[in-house]
C-alpha cells in the first residue's frame, strides 16, 4: 500500500459500536460522502442524482451537474462498469441520490453499484424517496446492485418491487412504504446472495401494511442460495411469505414482525429462523399456530398471539 492510500485509510472515521447500533447504514452514507474525493483512488465512478433539479446534467462532478432521474444514473453506471477499455469490471461505482421525491417506474438495475440516499426527505432523514414500480425481469442479470437509505413507494395495486434473477441484490436501511392498495413490498425470485438488512416495511396508517405480504420469496425452477433477511421491522398480512422449496444457506434472523396472518410462512424446511420477535392476530392457543417453518432449524424466536399468550419457538424444555 502506498503512502497516499495509507493516509486515506488512517483518516477515515472509526466505527463506534455505540452509534452503529442506532443506524449503521446512515452513518456509512455520511462517512462515505465525506471521502468522495479521496476514495477515487480505490473505487469506481461516482454519480449524482438530484430529484429537485430541473435540467439534467451528465451526472458526474458534483451536485451542480447531477442527473434528475435515478434511471439515467443507473444506465450510466451500468455502461461504465462494462467499459473494457478502462478495465472497470472489478470496480464498484457509487450513485448518491437526494430527493424529496422522484417519480419514475424502474425496469433496469445496474451492475456493481452502490445507490445511496443522502440529504432529507421531509421527516425521513437520509432517505431519498422514489415513487413508482420496480419490475426487473430475468432478461438481464444485474450483478451486485446495492441500495442504502432509500424510500420506496408505489400507489398501484401490486408489489412495489417485482425482481427476477438478480444476484447480489442488497437493501440496507431502506424503507418500503405501503399505500392502501399495495399488495407486497418486495417480491423476488431466483436471486442468490440477496440481503435485506435493517429495513422497514410499513404504512403511515392505522391499518396494516401490505395486503398480501411484506416480503415474498417466489417459487421458481432453480434453487436459491445465501439469502439473508435480518434486523428488519416488517408489517403485513403475512410478514415473510417464503414459497421457494429449494433454498440453501438462507437465514431469517433478528426481525420484528407484526402481521394479521402468519408472521413467517416458509415452505422450505432448509431455511434457518433465528431470534425473531413475532406478533400475530391469529389465535395461538395452539402453540403451533401463527407460523410455518422448520423448528429443527429454529432457535430463540418468541411469538405473541391474539390470546395474549407468548410462546417460544422452538418450545423450551422445562425438565427431563
Amino acid at each position: 500500500m502506498d503512502n497516499k492510500a495509507s493516509e486515506i485509510l488512517l483518516g477515515m472515521p472509526r466505527n463506534q459500536s455505540t452509534t452503529r447500533e442506532i443506524n449503521s447504514t446512515y452513518l456509512f452514507a455520511n462517512e462515505v460522502e465525506q471521502f468522495v474525493d479521496t476514495r477515487n483512488d480505490f473505487q469506481g465512478t461516482i454519480y449524482y442524482v438530484d430529484g429537485n433539479k430541473i435540467t439534467a446534467g451528465t451526472g458526474t462532478g458534483g451536485w451542480d451537474n447531477a442527473f434528475n432521474t435515478l434511471s439515467a444514473a443507473m444506465a450510466a453506471s451500468h455502461a461504465n462498469i462494462a467499459d473494457t477499455t478502462r478495465r472497470a469490471w472489478a470496480s464498484r461505482n457509487t450513485i448518491y441520490v437526494r430527493a424529496d421525491g422522484i417519480t419514475e417506474d424502474i425496469t433496469k438495475l445496474c451492475d456493481k453499484t452502490d445507490i445511496i440516499g443522502v440529504g432529507s426527505n421531509d421527516a425521513y432523514n437520509g432517505l431519498a424517496k422514489i415513487t413508482g414500480s420496480w419490475i426487473i425481469p430475468d432478461t438481464v442479470s444485474y450483478i451486485g446492485c446495492r441500495f442504502y437509505n432509500m424510500f420506496f413507494i408505489d400507489s398501484g395495486a401490486s408489489a412495489i418491487m417485482d425482481i427476477d434473477t438478480q444476484p447480489g441484490l442488497e437493501f440496507h436501511n431502506c424503507h418500503f412504504e405501503a399505500t392502501a392498495l399495495t399488495t407486497i413490498g418486495l417480491q423476488i425470485e431466483e436471486s442468490n446472495f440477496l440481503v435485506v438488512d435493517n429495513c422497514e416495511f410499513s404504512m403511515v396508517s392505522s391499518t396494516m401494511a401490505f395486503t398480501a405480504s411484506a416480503i415474498k420469496i417466489m417459487q421458481d425452477t432453480d434453487a436459491i442460495y445465501d439469502c439473508k433477511i435480518t434486523n428488519n421491522i416488517i408489517m403485513g398480512a403475512i410478514g415473510i411469505d417464503w414459497d421457494e422449496t429449494a433454498s440453501y444457506n438462507c437465514w431469517i434472523t433478528d426481525n420484528y414482525i407484526c402481521s394479521t396472518g402468519m408472521t413467517i410462512d416458509c415452505e422450505d424446511d432448509n431455511v434457518f429462523v433465528i431470534n425473531n420477535r413475532l406478533i400475530t392476530d391469529i389465535d395461538t392457543t395452539t402453540s403451533t399456530a401463527g407460523y410455518d417453518f422448520n423448528i429443527q432449524l429454529a432457535a430463540g424466536n418468541i411469538q405473541m398471539g391474539d390470546t395474549g399468550l407468548g410462546d417460544s419457538i422452538p418450545f423450551l424444555k422445562i425438565a427431563e
